[in-house]
């Protein structure tokens, strides 16, 4: 059975582009542009990891974070944050993800950050 990532950014390119890769390397893929639809499809998919901007539109993806890190049903799901920020301003944040990520990264770098967390 392939592994579910869930997947929310408000940025369609972004969707589009990293779900492709995530997709073409085996990945069940599921994309939510919006932040208020995206609860809802946790408890629909089941992810076993879930990506996350950290800016999304006027909601802050470290918040839909740090919420899920405290809910004991979602607690143990792997997140992976992507931004555009630089690495001195992802070096300042407080956020419980499991990794943050830049978004100029290459889908070699994405793919074994997946991999790495989907193993545990």
């Amino acid at each position: 059975m392939n592994k579910k990532i869930l997947f929310m950014d408000d940025d369609p390119l972004a969707l589009y582009s990293f779900g492709s890769v995530l997709k073409d390397a085996g990945y069940e893929v599921k994309c939510v542009e919006s932040p208020e639809l995206f609860s809802s499809q946790i408890n629909d998919y089941l992810p076993n990891l879930i990506i996350l901007d950290i800016r999304l539109g006027n909601t802050d993806g470290r918040k839909i974070c740090n919420e899920l890190k405290l809910t004991l049903a979602t607690q143990n799901i792997p997140i992976i944050m992507l931004t555009a920020l630089s690495h001195e301003e992802i070096s300042r944040m407080e956020c419980e993800a499991d990794a943050i990520i830049g978004k100029s990264l290459d889908s070699a770098n994405l793919l074994l950050t997946v991999g790495d967390l989907l193993k545990n």
